[in-house]
């Protein structure tokens, strides 16, 4: 596994997502009640950037911006259709530091 330094936490505004590069991959990255939460950033449905969608569900849940398909930040699981997941990945904090792991 590699580990991407993705920058610091004050980096990543409350409720919003950013999508970054890792490797050949492009995972969104959130910030919500001061948890940080990395995701695929491709759509399963339409492959729309999950990184441009809403949270809601009380920060638990990113929303695809073109079909509203709902998906768990902590699982990747579509919140209708436990069948369908997007990938998640681990991410953690180093002193003020985002370090994500794929």
């Amino acid at each position: 596994m590699t580990e991407y330094l993705l920058g610091k936490i004050e980096d990543f505004p409350e409720g919003k997502g950013r999508a970054f590069r890792a490797g050949t991959r492009t995972v969104a990255v959130f910030r919500t009640k001061d948890k940080i939460f990395a995701i695929a950033n491709r759509c399963i449905h339409k492959g729309a950037s999950l990184c441009d969608g809403d949270i809601s569900e009380n920060g638990t849940v990113v929303r695809c911006p073109w079909h509203n398909w709902p998906f768990r930040l902590d699982s990747g699981e579509h919140c209708l259709d436990p069948n369908e997941k997007i990938r998640t990945y681990d991410v953690r904090l180093e002193g003020d530091q985002v370090i994500l792991c794929a």
